[in-house]
């Protein structure tokens, strides 16, 4: 079931990101939604160089990138081994599905996105070029990440870090004690 959730997850956010970075251009806003004097929804397209909400960690792109990758082959890892188990709950290992695919969802952007667009700029929609393609913006593991939404007191933020935020919150609400107890150690 994890696989499922993971490649729903995965698609579902790289279509998203795939059509604004094809049909907007970069701090375009396409819908916006006021209600009593708020903004409570909007969908404006940024380009994210860093982690969450563009920060800059460490200084390096290349090294969140591979920091990324390392953190998904662990908790990918970690899954791995709780399938051996009889005590995990569904909900914990959805969690850690969770987790994962938003991760994998933002690594895929910084892996392919600036090999195969052309650099997003104002009044431009960038252009899909392919692997092999002239005009590419970035190297491998040098693209930058999409994010489109925002709501009151967020981030922009995309689908997959709606994913990892939501894995995160369920683990520390609801699995707190399965986080303590679970040991890969056999018994």
């Amino acid at each position: 079931m994890a696989v499922v959730i993971i490649a729903a997850i995965l698609l579902f956010d790289q279509l998203v990101k795939c059509w604004v970075k094809t049909h907007m251009s970069i701090g375009e806003t396409a819908f916006e939604w006021n209600a009593l004097g708020v903004t409570w929804f909007r969908m404006t397209f940024l380009e994210n160089n860093g982690a969450a909400g563009g920060l800059q960690l460490f200084g390096s792109k290349l090294f969140l990138s591979v920091f990324r990758l390392i953190a998904i082959v662990l908790v990918g890892y970690y899954m791995w081994l709780l399938t051996k188990r009889d005590q995990v709950s569904r909900g914990f290992f959805f969690s850690l599905a969770l987790i994962l695919a938003g991760a994998a969802g933002n690594l895929i952007d910084c892996m392919f996105y600036g090999l195969c667009f052309t650099s997003s700029i104002g009044g431009t929609v960038a252009q899909y070029v392919g692997f092999a393609g002239d005009n590419h913006y970035a190297g491998f593991l040098e693209g930058r990440v999409v994010d489109m939404f925002e709501m009151p007191f967020t981030f922009v933020w995309n689908i997959a870090d709606a994913a990892i935020t939501i894995g995160v919150i369920m683990l520390l609400l609801l699995y707190r004690k399965d986080l303590g107890k679970i040991s890969l150690k056999s018994e």
